[in-house]
């Protein structure tokens, strides 16, 4: 049996889609540099959102692999909660194979890696003054539909205070009505859809 060079970069697809994962392992297996293992010890871990999230979670029992993200959505929460909880690395499931090479080489490097759309919607979400926590609980319901009435007493304030809170959201989203706001909030991954 004849050992691999040191600088092969051991990748383990483990993308729940089956036909993904499939042209993965096709994709890469061809690629200079790259090894796919099936399991085991793995210097990159491919894998979807959920899997993301599970594994980073994992990583304090000593997982070393680095996690990259294949992904459908770039929504700016979720690729902020996914660099938050320990993902390295983001990218777009409609990206070409250049971008995942790349992605992986840097992970393997101990570097980040994000895609390019990725890397967009966090740079405008730095340019972006950010909701309050209070803003947020209303942001929430107003996804649901909820009237001004509905919130404040489900928050237990006064209607009042909803309407300035409204206000505030419609300001720092850059909204000029209610409808705008949750179709924002929407795109951006501000809030669940109801």
């Amino acid at each position: 049996m004849t050992k691999l060079p040191a600088s092969r970069i051991q990748v383990l697809v483990a993308h729940p889609d089956p036909l993904l994962a499939l042209g993965l392992v096709a994709a890469l297996g061809q690629q200079p540099g790259i090894e796919i293992v099936s399991s085991g010890a793995a210097d990159v871990v491919l894998t979807d959102y959920a899997g993301g999230l599970a594994l980073a979670g994992q990583r304090s029992a000593g997982t070393p692999a680095r996690i990259l993200v294949l992904a459908v959505q770039d929504r700016e929460q979720e690729v902020r909660t996914a660099l938050e909880r320990g993902v390295h690395g983001y990218l777009l499931a409609g990206s070409r194979v250049d971008d995942l090479l790349e992605g992986i080489r840097a992970l393997a490097q101990g570097q980040r890696y994000l895609s390019l759309a990725a890397a967009q919607r966090m740079a405008d979400s730095m340019t972006r003054e950010h909701l309050t926590g209070r803003e947020s609980d209303v942001l929430r319901l107003l996804v649901q539909g909820c009237c001004n009435k509905t919130i404040a007493r489900q928050l237990e304030i006064a209607v009042g205070t909803v309407k300035a809170h409204v206000k505030g959201i419609m300001s720092k989203l850059q909204a000029n009505s209610r409808t705008q706001v949750v179709s924002i909030a929407m795109a951006r991954g501000l809030a669940a859809r109801p």
